[in-house]
């Protein structure tokens, strides 16, 4: 695997250790909007891509984009609207306030 991204968002709510959370539940619009630059070229529909975060855990899912290498993006841009939904069961605790890395990287 070829890291594509990462970027640092922080929770908006608590959860707890086995409660099923998701990317729109966890963080802010805003939060998701944040921008990281891509390390690698991703082409929509085609380029595979592992999400993990931090303290919850890790999908696999395809671009919802296509971006070069350098240009900036974000989790709303980069993945499809469904993957915004997924439910992941926390890994850990989460607190409000916490600050949960999301790495992005190619299958």
């Amino acid at each position: 695997m070829v890291k594509l991204g990462s970027v640092e968002l922080v929770a908006d709510k608590d959860v707890k250790k086995g409660e099923e959370t998701n990317i729109k539940a966890l963080f802010t619009s805003s939060e998701q909007k944040k921008e990281f630059e891509l390390l690698e070229d991703v082409t929509r529909d085609k380029t595979g891509i592992k999400v993990t975060i931090a303290k919850v855990g890790s999908f696999d899912t395809k671009a919802d984009t296509s971006k070069k290498k350098r240009e900036k993006t974000n989790c709303s841009s980069l993945l499809k609207y469904a993957d915004l939904s997924k439910n992941l069961k926390a890994s850990e605790d989460i607190k409000k306030g916490d600050k949960l890395g999301v790495t992005i990287e190619t299958l």
